[in-house]
């Protein structure tokens, strides 16, 4: 199971809880992810969660995968180029054969936004 959980309350901007549009920084991340996939044509599943309890670093995402290590993350931008690259490390990490991604492979926007990594449940 591969997948990615996004938090659809994370603010848009440290100061401001909703963008121009009036929609929370993690509904424009999860709509920039969604259009991101669709392009790729990637069969990949996206799940919502109101509040990830990371406020401090806004906005969550969590890359999940029930065979390898499975990333928290936060501080990301709500904008397509961010989505971008949050699916351009998650797809080095589903290449890795325990879900770890030598730094010097990273994508530039992927630097400096991971809490946590967490090992995959025992069988």
């Amino acid at each position: 199971m591969r997948d990615i959980v996004m938090c659809t309350t994370c603010k848009f901007s440290p100061s401001e809880k909703t963008g121009p549009d009036g929609r929370t920084g993690g509904e424009t991340l999860i709509a920039h992810m969604a259009d991101a996939i669709a392009e790729r044509g990637l069969a990949l599943g996206v799940s919502t969660q109101a509040c990830l309890w990371n406020c401090s670093r806004h906005c969550s995402v969590i890359l999940r995968d029930g065979g390898r290590f499975t990333y928290v993350t936060g501080g990301h931008e709500p904008t397509r180029e961010q989505a971008e690259a949050i699916l351009d490390w998650f797809a080095l990490h589903g290449e890795s054969e325990t879900g770890e991604v030598p730094f010097r492979q990273w994508p530039d926007r992927m630097r400096g936004h991971f809490i946590a990594r967490i090992p995959r449940a025992p069988t």
